[in-house]
């Protein structure tokens, strides 16, 4: 009886430490704010992350297309093929149609990092031009441990070749959320100042001002709250990724 006791315990805690391996083996990092920078492993800077969440809206906002960049201290045992086509499906990346999403995998410890990209996208990148990429604007900086330098500039080659996909120009130049102010904006803007002049004449000769000030205040609280935002954090679109890509170790 008591060696049924010892075994059936026995087995118990091997399996308790089996399951717990297991969840810390294949443990993939929430993601937080924007989509296209997790960088648990902070490698880049603030003004790095804010450049690449700006390409990646820009580029999504066009194309629907999203690429992401993973960076993390170690892949906990697991080779990072497998890695980073989990961190894909759980980040959702690109859209549910066109799975036309890219991800940038960087493991610093591990010194390796992966392209993984969508089924839609593996015409444009398809694993010899990735393996090349890697090669041409990764490696070099990785082997000087600049690793912010390598995420940075893959980031930007692997956008423009998906821009050019879409006929897009090199989107590394261009200003994202910076509208070009037309001669009929300009318009706009003098009509409405010139009909408010109007409303608030009319306003404080029949209505003894009650509408401006209702006006002011809800021009004060606009102000106060920022303007409104611009509607919160991106996540994944849906889409999925068959294993294409390349990966390169430093």
């Amino acid at each position: 009886m008591i060696k049924k006791i010892l075994l059936s315990m026995s087995i118990f805690v091997l399996f308790s430490i089996n399951m717990l391996g297991s969840n810390v083996h294949a443990e993939i990092p929430e993601p937080k704010g924007d989509i296209y920078v997790q960088d648990t492993a902070n490698v880049l800077s603030t003004e790095e992350s804010n450049e690449i969440a700006d390409l990646g809206r820009h580029l999504e906002d066009r194309t629907k297309a999203q690429i992401a960049v993973l960076t993390v201290p170690s892949l906990n045992g697991k080779d990072i093929e497998t890695y980073a086509n989990e961190a894909f499906r759980k980040y959702k990346l690109g859209n549910k149609e066109l799975n036309n999403g890219v991800l940038i995998l960087v493991a610093t410890k591990d010194r390796a990092i992966r392209v993984e990209v969508g089924y839609g996208l593996e015409g444009a990148l398809p694993d010899g031009k990735v393996g090349r990429i890697l090669n041409q604007y990764a490696i070099p900086y990785l082997k000087e441990n600049k690793i912010n330098a390598a995420v940075v500039n893959t980031y930007k080659k692997l956008l423009n070749e998906v821009a050019n996909e879409y006929h897009l120009d090199d989107l590394t130049h261009a200003e994202p959320y910076k509208e070009s102010k037309s001669v009929l904006s300009y318009w706009k803007v003098i009509l409405i100042s010139i009909g408010i002049i109007i409303l608030i004449i009319i306003d404080m000769k029949f209505f003894g001002g009650t509408l401006t000030y209702l006006l002011i205040n809800i021009l004060s609280s606009i102000l106060r709250n920022g303007g409104g935002g611009s509607g919160g954090n991106r996540g994944g679109g849906g889409g999925s990724s068959g294993g294409g890509g390349a990966s390169r170790n430093w």
